[in-house]
């Protein structure tokens, strides 16, 4: 579910100044340690066409300690199991309030029109964190040598670049952290002057607030931070790229027959010719990543070279598998904190695309529940279980927007099992005859004295009074 918290409701207005939180790099590891992180920035030239380049910087502290967190904890950790998308102004004074929750939503809506995102809606959170000011606007807006006294440091002329938009990164995520959960903070500025970055370590993306390409330069940019994808227009750099194969997933040195041959980034998607979503065909075009020869891109003219413009399918697969990187497919789930009884039900709840179900199987000890295909419960008391048994829900999104097997299987499936134990006859039929009698009653005793599987009723591994009892209530339930 889409959730939209704004400042006043469960995110309070916040007004912290700007000494608070030190100087830009303040929590900064040193830079001959610290990790770096591409940068990447864009704007719009005279022409309307999208220029920018690379940078690396050093990541500062948070966004490291949130990079080794991710690492340990895993997806779908989030008690949401959601990408919480943050946005937090910078420029803003307490009374432009209402301009920065204006451009905000004017932000997230172009953000939502784009597929994938459009058809995974449901999947993001957005939340917008109230960040005052004690000056209006941000420095080297419009010109350089302008300064203004703002909450998070935001400015453009960053490094020398004047379409670099920069932001304090560790201002950035301590008021970010004042919402329910941050996946990725967007940072917008109380300007109309174009710039932007996404920086693909940390996380997080910047744009201007308001104008009228304000929101494709943010799309763009999370393109970067949260997909890391590459740039696909072919100047500000070389003429010719020299270097070895690309990171990035939306561009490589390889034409299309060493591409297939290789077996290597977008193989699956050469030829492609789709339909209205997305940039088509997809093959290999000559001019990506600022230089015009060398390096190719997937698409003729996609959002990551041109503004207004649609991702291309290679790029909306990476996008996907990022979210569900930390997304789970599986949204929640009865409880399997302990054994479950055959006579009882199981079920679980898949994520939900607008565009289509998730499939879901079911399995038996591991043999497939093939009348049970497609449902979200199951009932245990139609499978005739007569012993200790493990059911399991497997759900996996089989979304045409991604042709990757290997990503669907590593990111976009995933399990839940239940310990079974059987009830009713067939938990106290030990010897198998369809009828209850003092055979069973021996039976259980010996296999509980001897400590074997049959006397373990409720699957805990153990044989104590738990399992007599359940022998009990299953001998006196008698047999269906």
């Amino acid at each position: 579910m889409l959730q939209r918290v704004f400042a006043g409701g469960a995110v309070m207005a916040l007004g912290f100044s700007v000494q608070a939180f030190g100087a830009e790099l303040a929590g900064a590891v040193s830079s001959e340690r610290a990790p770096r992180e591409r940068v990447y920035y864009d704007g719009v030239d005279e022409h309307g066409n999208l220029v920018g380049g690379v940078v690396e910087m050093p990541m500062v502290e948070a966004a490291v300690r949130r990079m080794q967190d991710a690492g340990r904890v895993g997806r779908g950790a989030a008690a949401d199991n959601r990408v919480d998308i943050v946005i937090v102004g910078d420029g803003y004074t307490a009374g432009e309030m209402a301009t920065f929750h204006s451009d905000a939503a004017f932000t997230r809506d172009a953000f939502l029109s784009y597929e994938p995102f459009k058809s995974y809606e449901l999947y993001f959170n957005f939340h917008e964190v109230e960040v005052v000011s004690s000056e209006s606007g941000v420095d080297n807006d419009p010109t350089q040598g302008i300064l203004k006294n703002t909450a998070l440091d935001m400015r453009f002329w960053c490094s020398g670049t004047e379409r670099l938009l920069c932001v304090n990164v560790t201002k950035a995520y301590s008021f970010a952290g004042m919402a329910p959960a941050v996946d990725q903070v967007l940072a917008i500025a109380n300007s109309s002057k174009y710039g932007g970055a996404g920086y693909t370590g940390s996380d997080l993306a910047t744009s201007a607030g308001h104008n009228s390409l304000a929101p494709e330069i943010a799309v763009h940019e999370l393109g970067h931070s949260l997909g890391n994808l590459a740039d696909e227009y072919d100047y500000g750099g070389p003429a010719t790229y020299t270097g070895g194969e690309t990171g990035a997933p939306d561009s490589s040195i390889y034409e299309a027959v060493t591409m297939a041959a290789l077996n290597t980034k977008w193989t699956n998607w050469l030829g492609y010719t789709g339909d209205v979503r997305f940039d088509n065909p997809v093959n290999t075009y000559e001019g990506a990543e600022y230089s015009q020869f060398g390096v190719y891109r997937p698409s003729p003219n996609s959002m990551m070279r041109s503004l207004n413009r649609k991702f291309n399918a290679p790029s909306a697969e990476s996008l996907i598998v990022e979210v569900y990187k930390q997304v789970s497919p599986i949204d929640g789930h009865s409880s399997n904190a302990a054994p479950v009884g055959s006579d009882e039900s199981v079920s679980v709840t898949p994520m939900t695309p607008l565009d289509h179900d998730l499939d879901i199987e079911w399995t038996l000890d591991g043999a497939p529940i093939a009348a049970a295909s497609g449902q979200t419960t199951l009932d245990l008391s139609t499978l005739g279980i007569t012993s200790s048994s493990v059911v399991r829900a497997t759900v996996t999104d089989n979304t045409d927007m991604v042709r990757d097997e290997s990503l669907r299987a590593a990111w976009m499936t995933d399990s839940v099992e239940w310990a079974v134990t059987a009830v009713g006859c067939g938990a106290a039929d030990l010897d198998g005859d369809g009828g209850l009698d003092l055979d069973d009653i021996n039976l259980f005793a010996q296999a509980f004295v001897a400590q074997e599987t049959a006397a373990d009723l409720d699957g805990s591994g153990t044989f104590n009074l738990d399992d007599i009892n359940l022998f009990a209530d299953a001998f006196v339930a008698g047999c269906p």
